[in-house]
């Protein structure tokens, strides 16, 4: 089959809902189906009932044997900057993720398997640490059901979204889901700091005005929101001018909340 016209399986992956899209074509996506399954009373760091909802669903014959990519929420990511590190070995870019990681979160970084995203020589990049166990399960689950083609964090997925957009911009890239905002300071085009916390989305001002102060920086620029709640608070005042984040285009489909979605980028 033409890659024009691959079907795909596009999975969203939080503690409070798995969203499911099995999509056909590549340049203009078509749906040709959807699937959500509401995850109740699942603790935030947990995964077991988005695990046993995504297998039910594998089973299902009409979703088996495709290309599978798992976007997942910012409960189950933690994110860190990685500096600047010109001229090293995978290895020992490696080792350093690991060194960064445990500076910052401690033994919990131990269990976590990490990723440095690429960036131009002589520029600081995003690193992404993620349990090992949920994505041994995932795995696991995807194994003879399908091919796992990526996983990814939903936050990337919504930079890549504006990547260009951003360029040597000064501001602030956010995602707010339920229960957690995550966001990433940006100067002149370069990560400058990340912080994920609890919380929603009425707490973006106040947590704003505190990275800024905890970094030494003055609140202002281009804030780019992904608001996966339509629910979140801006900023008052005149320091920040906001760019809303749209999720890309899929004819039939408008769940702003879902985190597949942003599987298409």
């Amino acid at each position: 089959m033409s890659r024009l016209w691959h079907e795909r399986i596009i999975i969203g992956l939080s503690p409070h809902r798995l969203s499911a899209l099995w999509v056909e074509g590549l340049l203009r996506p078509r749906l040709l189906d959807r699937h959500t399954v509401p995850l109740k009373e699942q603790n935030t760091a947990e995964w077991d009932k988005g695990l046993a909802a995504l297998e039910n669903l594998l089973a299902e014959p009409a979703w088996r044997e495709h290309d599978i990519t798992i976007v997942l929420s910012g409960h189950y990511v933690r994110h860190a900057i990685f500096p600047v590190a010109r001229g090293l070995t995978e290895a020992a870019r490696q080792a350093l993720a690991e060194v960064v990681f445990r500076d910052i979160f401690g033994d919990l970084a131990r269990d976590w398997e990490l990723r440095v995203s690429p960036a131009p020589g002589g520029m600081q990049t995003l690193a992404s640490g993620v349990p090992r166990s949920l994505l041994a399960a995932l795995r696991t689950v995807c194994e003879s059901r399908g091919r796992l083609y990526s996983i990814q964090p939903g936050f990337m997925s919504i930079f890549n979204r504006v990547r260009q957009q951003i360029g040597k911009s000064v501001g602030c890239l956010t995602m707010v889901e339920s229960g957690r905002i995550t966001l990433a300071f940006i100067e002149n085009g370069q990560w400058m700091y990340v912080d994920s916390r609890a919380g929603d989305g009425n707490m973006l001002p106040q947590m704003l005005l505190e990275e800024g102060a905890l970094n030494a920086r003055q609140p202002g620029g281009i804030l780019w929101l992904c608001d996966l709640t339509e629910a979140a608070r801006l900023p008052a005042g005149s320091f920040w001018s906001h760019k809303k984040i749209e999720p890309p285009g899929l004819p039939g489909f408008d769940d702003i909340s879902s985190l597949a979605i942003w599987g298409l980028v």
